[in-house]
C-alpha cells in the first residue's frame, strides 16, 4: 500500500474492513440505534444509590425505582425493567446513563457485560433540556433520570463507547501518570516558596532547585545559617562524604557557601523550614521512581496496542505522546472519520453569526475531552520543533500575507492539533508508515 504523507492525510480515509457505511446524517445515524418499541430506562447516578424512570418511547412514564450501587441494585433494576418491558408490551429495554461525575461506570460495564443495550448522556445537555422544559427550574433524581431517558427519542446521547482490554489499561495507567506528574509539580513550586523564604540566593546558584547538586543539599541542611558555620572545604567534603556515588559538583558547592555567607533567610523557623523542604525531597525522589515505573507501564500497553506501530512511525511523537492519544481515544475502529477525533478533542473551529454579522475569529469549540486536548497539544509542540514537516508547513500558515489570514502562534498550534488527528487516523485507517512528502515525491 502506498504510504501516507503528511499533506495526504487531509483526503477520506476508508475504515476499516467489515465496518458499517456512515450515514451523512448523525442524528439519523443515532436514531436508528434505538430501536422502536423498546423500553427507555433513564438513571441519574449517585453515590449510594442511584434513580431510575422508565417510559416508552411516546413519553409514558411506567415506572421509577431507587436501586442500590451494588451488584444486588443492579440485578434490581434490570430485573425490574423487564418486568416493565413485559407489562407496557415492549420489545426491549435501553438504558439511558447520565454521566454527572465517576459513578455511572460501575453501571455501564455491569450493562455492557451482561449485553444490555445503553448510551450515555451529556450532563450538559441534560441539564439545558430541564431548563428548558421546566420553567419553575424542577430538579430531583428522578426528573434528571426522566429526562436522560427523552434524549434517547430525539438522538441527543453519546455514542462513546468503554475502553476494554489494553486501552483500558492505558487508560488507567495514563491517568495515574498524569495525577503523579502534577504531584511533583506542585512540589517543586511548594520547594521553590519554602526557599525564598530560607534561602533566597539558592535559585542563584541552582537554576533548578530539583536537579542532582541541589536535591542534596536540600535533603541534608538547606539552612544559609548552618552552612556558613562551616569552610567551605569542609561543606564540599561532608557533601561527598553523604553522597559518594553520586559526585556532586564542587564548583557549585563552592557558589552556594558563599552565597550563604551573605544570605537575607529568615532565621527564626528555619528548621523547622528546612526539615519540610527534607520531606519534600523524600516525595520527590519517591515520584520520581514511581512515574519511571509508569512510563515503563505506558512503553510495553503502547506497544501491545494495534495503532502504535502507525503513530510512533511519526518523527517527533514519543510513547507518552502516543500512550496520550490512545487512553483517550481508544480503539480507532470506533470512529468513521477523522472529524470524529477533533470533535472529541473539542478542537474543532465554531463561528459566531448574529444578524448577519460573524466573528472575525472562529475559536475551538472546546466541547470535547479536556485531557485528550491537552495531549494531544502537547504532541504537537515537539512536532513543530523537530518534524521538518510541521515545521515547515506552520512557517507557510504563520508567514501568508496579510490578505490571506496568517496565523499566531497559539493558532498555529491548534490547527496542529487536527492536523495531527487527521494523520493519525489517516495512518492508522490505511496500515501505513509516515513517510515525508519530499521523499513520498520521489519515484521509486
Amino acid at each position: 500500500m502506498a504510504p501516507v504523507t503528511m499533506d495526504g492525510c487531509k483526503i477520506k480515509a476508508p475504515i476499516y474492513e467489515g465496518g458499517a457505511i456512515e450515514l451523512k446524517n448523525s442524528a439519523a445515524r443515532k436514531l436508528r440505534q434505538v430501536p422502536a418499541g423498546y423500553l427507555l430506562v433513564g438513571v441519574d447516578p449517585h453515590k449510594k444509590k442511584h434513580a431510575a424512570f422508565a417510559m416508552t418511547q411516546d413519553l409514558v412514564g411506567r415506572g421509577r425505582l431507587k436501586f442500590a450501587n451494588s451488584r444486588q441494585g443492579f440485578d434490581e433494576v434490570v430485573g425490574w425493567a423487564k418486568q416493565l418491558m413485559v407489562k407496557a408490551d415492549c420489545r426491549g429495554v435501553f438504558f439511558a446513563i447520565e454521566v454527572g461525575g465517576h459513578y455511572w461506570r460501575n453501571l455501564s460495564y455491569f450493562l455492557d457485560e451482561n449485553g444490555v443495550p445503553f448510551r450515555l448522556i451529556n450532563i450538559f445537555t441534560l441539564k439545558r433540556r430541564r431548563e428548558g422544559k421546566e420553567i419553575n427550574k424542577r430538579k430531583n433524581d428522578f426528573r434528571d433520570a426522566e429526562v436522560a431517558a427523552e434524549l434517547l427519542t430525539s438522538g441527543e446521547f453519546t455514542e462513546t463507547r468503554l475502553p476494554q482490554g489494553v486501552y483500558a489499561d492505558l487508560r488507567a495507567t495514563h491517568n495515574a501518570y498524569r495525577r503523579l506528574v502534577k504531584d511533583r509539580t506542585r512540589i517543586i513550586n511548594l520547594l521553590k516558596g519554602l526557599l525564598d523564604g530560607l534561602f533566597p540566593e539558592f535559585a542563584n546558584v541552582f537554576k533548578d532547585p530539583c536537579c542532582k547538586t541541589a536535591l542534596m543539599v536540600l535533603a541534608t541542611c538547606p539552612v544559609p545559617t548552618a552552612i556558613a558555620l562551616e569552610t567551605e572545604q569542609a561543606f564540599v567534603d561532608r557533601l561527598k562524604a553523604t553522597y559518594p556515588e553520586q559526585h556532586p559538583k564542587a564548583c557549585k558547592l563552592r557558589a552556594l557557601h558563599f552565597a550563604a555567607r551573605t544570605s537575607i533567610g529568615i532565621r527564626p523557623g528555619a528548621n523547622s523550614v528546612s526539615m519540610e523542604i527534607s520531606l519534600l525531597v523524600d516525595k520527590y525522589r519517591l515520584i520520581g521512581r514511581q512515574v519511571d515505573e509508569l512510563i515503563e507501564r505506558l512503553t510495553m500497553l503502547v506497544d501491545a496496542a494495534e495503532e502504535s506501530e502507525y503513530l510512533l512511525s511519526v518523527p517527533g511523537l514519543n510513547y507518552v505522546s502516543v500512550a496520550g492519544l490512545l487512553a483517550e481515544l481508544g480503539s480507532f475502529r470506533a470512529y468513521h472519520n477523522s472529524k470524529q477525533l477533533i470533535k472529541m478533542a473539542g478542537t474543532n473551529p465554531t463561528e459566531s453569526e448574529s444578524g448577519g454579522k460573524r466573528s472575525s475569529r472562529t475559536p475551538m469549540s472546546r466541547k470535547g475531552r479536556t485531557v485528550l486536548r491537552y495531549c494531544a497539544w502537547v504532541a504537537v509542540v515537539p512536532l513543530l520543533r523537530h518534524n521538518p514537516d510541521f515545521s515547515a508547513w506552520a512557517k507557510r500558515l504563520r508567514d501568508r500575507p496579510a490578505h490571506d489570514n496568517p496565523l499566531g502562534g497559539r493558532q498555529i498550534l491548534g490547527a496542529g492539533v487536527n492536523k495531527l488527528l487527521r494523520l493519525a487516523f489517516s495512518l492508522v485507517t490505511k496500515r501505513t508508515y509516515y513517510r515525508s512528502p519530499q521523499l513520498a515525491a520521489v519515484p521509486a
